[in-house]
């Protein structure tokens, strides 16, 4: 669906993965046994990796969604952070001018998709754009 609005009014695409950071508990235990220069390469290697991780889904998921011969006016950006999931979209929309926010819903059941996960909700309730939820495909 995003693939084919964006298409339809030449729009960009940023595809934008929120990683949850450490527990404090974690942090402290990283920082007590690994050298601080040590523990910042780890923490920018673990963000790469997210970053390949995802770019590679997205470079499936367009295969799969783009006819042949289509093209997107712009390719896709790739951004990841890491923070508060909900912050991170609101702040990530605001620095690119987003005018839609287009987040995935994991919900499984007719039920569950009356009560959206706190992070939709949350930037839902705090975008000053519209927010459209889509579900995604459950795994096979």
């Amino acid at each position: 669906m995003a693939v084919a609005q964006a298409l339809a009014h030449q729009a960009r695409i940023i595809f934008l993965h929120a990683c949850e950071p450490f527990d404090s508990e974690m942090q402290d235990m990283v920082r007590d046994y690994l050298p601080e220069r040590i523990s910042n390469l780890h923490a920018a290697r673990i963000l790469e990796n997210q970053h390949q991780r995802v770019h590679q889904r997205i470079e499936a998921f367009l295969q799969q969604e783009l006819e042949d011969g289509l093209q997107l006016a712009e390719s896709p950006r790739v951004v990841v952070r890491s923070g508060k999931p909900e912050q991170i979209i609101l702040d990530v929309a605001r620095e690119f001018n987003a005018e839609l926010i287009v987040m995935g819903d994991r919900a499984s059941s007719t039920l569950s998709r009356l009560f959206l996960g706190s992070t939709a909700r949350n930037v839902i309730h705090q975008s000053p754009i519209p927010v459209l939820i889509v579900p995604l495909a459950r795994p096979q």
